[in-house]
């Protein structure tokens, strides 16, 4: 899977995708990566049986289906366009960071052919597995929009300069009502993303939880929450004066109406299986990507 828009990422895809056919191995692209797969079997040229192993298909209906294991070569934004696709079958991703950050893609450019060449020989591998949420919005009690969700759902108002209010509940029962410009609802994963942003904690992947973080709150009594993420947690829109928008992972979006209401909760079936740096740990990105505890 390819960063689209950076040449790199498709020169690397090229180069890596050569020594896993070397090694008798399928490769399989996403349609939007047509132009690059053409480009490899150009440079494949008619060598015998290894055209037939490129193969090109629809990213949302098949890619999943077709794949063991997916490499994605690009940003964070790149990996969770394709973790949320991990609906009926959950599969390992290995993130190669071309992109800013990089908390998914944990392995830089130069530990690409290192990290391949470990997968292919069957070496194990370090998996972290990280929970997803399944949000839900309802309105009247009708369904009108569901998604999965890697990092954070995040409801906001639009550009008009006038906070939100919401009544928050978990598990059927009232927590408090919030006035501010927005909340986000986050997975552990999600917790160094925008959730940080807010004020929110940094919560370690592995940590069975949801943080629930309001943005620029009205009222300074109104802080962070972290909840089991055996909790359901409900979010009804009170106070709509202008537009109002729930996203998911910042890719989904729809507009929200006043009383409607947004569930969230943990997707059971399975979760996201991260392929992790052999050569650091969730702290040793936290120093890294955030500068955490440098001292001024």
């Amino acid at each position: 899977m390819i960063k689209h828009h950076k040449p790199e990422a498709a020169t690397l895809a090229v180069e890596l995708s050569q020594y896993a056919l070397r090694e008798g191995r399928t490769v399989v692209f996403a349609k939007e990566s047509t132009a690059v797969a053409k480009e490899l079997k150009s440079l494949t040229g008619n060598q015998r049986g290894v055209s037939s192993r490129i193969k090109i298909v629809p990213k949302k209906e098949a890619l999943i289906d077709a794949s063991d294991i997916i490499i994605v070569l690009g940003g964070d934004g790149t990996y969770i366009s394709i973790a949320r696709l991990m609906r009926r079958k959950s599969i390992p991703v290995m993130g190669i960071n071309l992109g800013q950050l990089g908390f998914l893609t944990e392995i830089k450019r130069t530990e690409a052919f290192d990290a391949l060449s470990h997968l292919l020989e069957n070496k194990p591998v370090l998996l972290s597995h990280r929970a997803l949420l399944e949000v839900t919005l309802y309105r009247k009690d009708r369904i009108v929009f569901q998604g999965p969700v890697v990092n954070d759902a995040v409801i906001s108002k639009g550009a008009i300069a006038r906070i939100i209010g919401m009544q928050i509940g978990i598990n059927g029962k009232l927590v408090n009502t919030v006035r501010a410009d927005g909340i986000i609802v986050s997975t552990p994963t999600g917790s160094t993303a925008y959730s940080l942003a807010a004020g929110g904690p940094i919560v370690s992947p592995d940590v069975p939880a949801l943080i629930l973080a309001p943005i620029c709150p009205h009222s300074l009594t109104q802080r962070p929450l972290v909840v089991p993420d055996s909790a359901e947690i409900q979010v009804c829109l009170k106070d709509r004066p202008g537009h109002v928008l729930l996203t998911l992972d910042g890719q989904d979006a729809v507009e929200m109406k006043e009383d409607d209401v947004m569930t969230v909760r943990r997707f059971k079936k399975h979760s996201l299986q991260l392929i992790s740096s052999p050569t650091r740990d969730y702290f040793s990105l936290l120093r890294e990507k955030l500068k955490f505890g440098l001292r001024d």
